[in-house]
């Protein structure tokens, strides 16, 4: 049975008062007071225990990474950050001048821990919101109607999936190689944001951008290198490569002129709307933030993991930046059209994944 009755800070004061001058024992406390055994076992035990918490000092062996070496190792962490995501604690430990002798790895991911960085998963898109969820759900239920008619719609209609793409070039191809991918270090809200399509901004290194584009059955049909993305650059592009995009594609059914492409502003301006209407070109449009839905970024992370493999095979230390745009597009190429065919036909399980989840991301 629980008591509720009130003890007030007259008797809770008296209660220590004989604790601590006259040492009683706590049926004498409770006597005197007008409270039980139990209450003055409480007010009393957590009061004195508290006490000697700040009075007694710190025990145990002293700390191997003091406060200077923590200052240094977060300013060797921001500047690895701003170069290269992708590190290991052993590897900012190099880069810091620290050595095993002085603390092991584990003691220092500890300190990283105490200020907020984790080894979290790396965020490289934006956030889905309500919103998105709604217009994929809606977009989901349409084509699962399309398909019911036309269930080969996305290799007999689409003629090429368009997409651009960037790789950072760095000197070492091997050391980044060997570098975690998928988790980095950062806090618990960074790369959270809610962006039209993530972050633009690559850690260190010149940046290789190409516009790729795939077909079913024909596999890699254009790689075309470009400096900057604007409005004004695509126009021209669409003008001096989709008619040649579409015939290497193969005719499709009903003569249609059909690609899928992501919701970049710049390839949806008004000049590159008007350039496709020259040569004939329909958009077919997938939501925003659906990387998903698009085959093509598979491929773009095939792609990447054959550089990382080759890097490593090869033992690659050493690469200038010509040599390595030579070896992204040779690559680029040697992917199988097999598997570029399976990516693409896998769309119509994509499009279930998403009906399924209601509009969420698929695990494509």
């Amino acid at each position: 049975m629980v008591f509720s009755k009130i003890i007030t800070d007259k008797q809770r004061a008296y209660a220590l008062y004989l604790r601590r001058e006259s040492n009683a024992s706590f049926k004498v406390i409770a006597d005197k007071c007008g409270i039980s055994k139990s209450s003055a076992r409480r007010i009393c035990g957590h009061q004195l225990l508290n006490a000697r918490k700040e009075i007694q000092p710190r025990k145990g062996r002293p700390r191997k990474v003091s406060e200077r070496h923590k200052r240094i190792l977060f300013r060797t962490l921001n500047r690895m950050r701003a170069v290269n995501v992708n590190f290991t604690v052993k590897q900012l430990m190099k880069e810091s001048g620290f050595t095993i002798q002085q603390a092991c790895e584990r003691t220092f991911s500890r300190c990283l821990n105490e200020n907020g960085y984790y080894f979290l998963q790396a965020r490289k898109k934006g956030m889905l919101n309500e919103k998105d969820k709604r217009q994929r759900f809606k977009y989901a239920k349409q084509m699962k109607r399309q398909l019911s008619s036309n269930p080969n719609f996305w290799k007999e209609d689409i003629a090429f999936y368009l997409d651009g793409v960037s790789f950072v070039h760095k000197r070492n191809p091997l050391n980044n190689s060997a570098s975690p991918k998928a988790r980095v270090w950062r806090k618990q809200g960074e790369g959270l944001q809610i962006t039209a399509k993530g972050s633009k901004d690559l850690a260190g290194g010149r940046r290789l951008h190409l516009l790729v584009a795939i077909a079913h059955g024909k596999g890699v049909i254009l790689k075309e290198p470009y400096e900057k993305m604007n409005g004004r650059f695509f126009s021209q592009f669409i003008k001096d490569h989709f008619n040649l995009c579409f015939a290497a594609a193969g005719p499709k059914r009903n003569r249609q002129r059909l690609f899928v492409m992501d919701n970049d502003p710049s390839q949806n301006s008004r000049p590159a709307c008007q350039a496709m209407d020259e040569v004939e070109a329909k958009l077919h449009k997938i939501p925003p933030r659906s990387p998903d839905l698009n085959p093509i970024e598979n491929i773009f992370h095939v792609l990447r993991k054959l550089l990382d493999d080759e890097a490593v095979s090869c033992n690659i230390t050493h690469e200038t930046f010509d040599q390595f745009k030579g070896r992204v597009l040779r690559t680029l190429e040697s992917i199988d059209i097999k598997l570029i065919d399976r990516t693409i036909e896998s769309m119509s399980r994509r499009i279930d994944a998403v009906f399924a989840s209601k509009g969420g991301r698929s695990n494509y």
